[in-house]
Parts: structure tokens; C-alpha cells; sequence
């Protein structure tokens, strides 16, 4: 198991909801793929049956669940930032043991038509439309978890959603 990696393991689609009520924090966000709709908001809003793939995200942690078909189990992870950076202090290697040297954070622009969109609802340029959950976001703030091969060459392991930043944001 990766060391950013707290929890992890399998359930089935009637467990999902109690998987994902065990992990949610306070000022969390949703992530949400269905086979018919996409979600991100505040709130829990699922159609298990439909789900491929949910993240529940914050500034500090994210809980993965996802599957590749439907009617399959789910696999899910929790990464907690607070817990990875304690399990790095057991890392013999001082290069590998320090958090700045396993991530990576990055930001991008969101798809955004500004002039069709305002507030918490998106259009973007092709014309599809989306929401999030704050107001006049322009991007997306996404932290990427490190692993190096034998040649020391960095190879990123997995990746997960921070948040999103405001138009004018100082980051």
C-alpha cells in the first residue's frame, strides 16, 4: 500500500452510502460521474446504481470510490494529507521522508464561457453545462502523489481533487 494512502478496500453498491457518510468532513465537496449525469456541489447526490465514480474532497483529504462497470463492486481509497505526512516520518530515505518531495499541486483552468455563465452555474465553450460548488470559480486546484522508479525519475501514482479557486485568486 502506498504510504499517502490511509484506508482502502471494496464494497458493494448498498454500502457506498455508508462508506461515503464515514469519511465526509465538515466544508467537504462532491465530486459525482454517473452513466447518464455529472455532479459537483455541497451535497451528497447519488444514484448509486448509475455511479462509475464519487470523490468526497477537501483542502486536507479525499475519499475515492469507483468501478468499472456497472453492478460491479466499488474500490475506494481515503487519502488524508495530516496521516500521510506522519507516515513519512518513518521513511529511512531523507529525500523520500519530505511531504514537498511526494506531491505536487497544480491548477488549472476551468472550460468556462463568461459570458454565459454566472454564479454557482458553468457553461462552457462547446455549450455544455455544469455547477460547482463555489461561486465565480475559474479553476481547478489538484494535488498528485509521488513515487520515483529505480533511476529516481518521478512518476505520478495518483492524484486528487483540493478544491477550486475564485476568479482573481491570489494561488
Amino acid at each position: 500500500m502506498k504510504e499517502y494512502i490511509s484506508e482502502y478496500g471494496t464494497v458493494s453498491e448498498t454500502e457506498v452510502l455508508s462508506i461515503a457518510e464515514k469519511y465526509m468532513k465538515s466544508n467537504f465537496s462532491v465530486y459525482a460521474v454517473h452513466t447518464n449525469r455529472f455532479y459537483c456541489g455541497n451535497e451528497i447526490d447519488i444514484d448509486v446504481k448509475r455511479l462509475i465514480e464519487l470523490r468526497i474532497f477537501s483542502e486536507q483529504a479525499e475519499l475515492r470510490i469507483s468501478r468499472m462497470n456497472i453492478g460491479a463492486d466499488f474500490y475506494w481509497r481515503y487519502i488524508d494529507d495530516d496521516a500521510f505526512n506522519t507516515a513519512l516520518k518513518n521513511v529511512r530515505n531523507e529525500f523520500l521522508s519530505k511531504l514537498e518531495n511526494r506531491i505536487y499541486d497544480e491548477k488549472h483552468f476551468l472550460d468556462i464561457d463568461s459570458k454565459k455563465s454566472g454564479g454557482f452555474n458553468y457553461t462552457t465553450t462547446g455549450g455544455g453545462s455544469y455547477s460547482l460548488p463555489i461561486e465565480d470559480a475559474e479553476k481547478i486546484k489538484i494535488r498528485n502523489y509521488l513515487d520515483y522508479d529505480q533511476n529516481g525519475i518521478a512518476v505520478i501514482s495518483d492524484f486528487r481533487i483540493i478544491g477550486f479557486l475564485r476568479k482573481g485568486s491570489a494561488e
